[in-house]
């Protein structure tokens, strides 16, 4: 199992409230280094909330956060480790992208002399080198969700922290993004990537956090889930609709 310590990412009985309102309760998290994790769940599951949290945009309530080895109650630091991408990325849309990458580079401390050649690097990876001189505003929303991508990776990030990453971005880019995920992992970076399709959770992550209503389902590879579920062979559809049935059985029951 491997102390907390060893863990890109340790979460331990996370909750937040927003009000009278539950978003997380009690949920439990690991992400190995090398590992590429799915965070799934439907809409509303509470996703979001832990990602934010995380990366410090919000407080939470209660449980443990370590990242790369530390508490973020008591170390900043931590963030120089991560890139990270929001659910729905605002960007300059008055900058060129060569200009934005250039510039978040520069807050994340990628020295001058450096800039051009990350922003080389990360134009490569995500295929934006024909845009390098185009205003943003100008984009389709998947040219802008590849450069989003490729300011969270421009500093060398050791941790990804992911909210739908593949959002309005069409199969053929798709397909290179996820060879760039699969090479920083297979690299000892830690990918955390939240999700609500099945598919691309099933196909893509080494292991998954089901969760559902702010709850932690089950967490594993495929195979660790299905056995969790019951199941001998069974896809991670049917998998999760029967673990969130039993959950809401249970909700249920507790209400009554």
């Amino acid at each position: 199992m491997g102390s907390e310590g060893d863990y890109a990412i340790f979460v331990e009985g996370l909750v937040k409230r927003y009000g009278d309102v539950e978003a997380l309760r009690g949920l439990d998290l690991r992400v190995r280094w090398g590992e590429l994790h799915g965070l799934l769940g439907p809409n509303g599951a509470g996703k979001t909330t832990t990602l934010k949290i995380l990366v410090g945009l919000l407080r939470r309530n209660g449980g443990r956060v370590l990242v790369a080895g530390s508490s973020i109650d008591e170390c900043y630091d931590y963030k120089a480790f991560i890139g990270y991408l929001p659910e729905n990325p605002s960007l300059p849309e008055y900058l060129m992208v060569k200009e934005f990458l250039g510039y978040v580079a520069r807050l994340r401390g990628v020295p001058k002399e450096g800039v051009g050649d990350r922003i080389e690097w990360v134009s490569s990876l995500f295929g934006l080198e024909d845009v390098l001189n185009t205003f943003i505003y100008t984009l389709s929303r998947g040219y802008r969700q590849r450069v989003a991508l490729a300011s969270a990776l421009i500093h060398r990030p050791r941790i990804l922290i992911l909210d739908e990453p593949l959002a309005n971005i069409d199969p053929l880019a798709q397909y290179g993004i996820k060879k760039v995920f699969r090479e920083f992992v297979s690299n000892g970076g830690a990918i955390l990537m939240s999700t609500h399709m099945v598919d691309t959770a099933e196909k893509l992550c080494d292991t998954i956090t089901l969760i559902y209503r702010g709850v932690g389902l089950a967490s594993g590879t495929l195979d660790e889930l299905r056995l969790k579920a019951g199941f001998k062979d069974a896809g991670l559809e049917e998998i999760f609709i029967a673990l969130m049935r039993r959950a809401g059985d249970v909700s249920n029951a507790q209400k009554g």
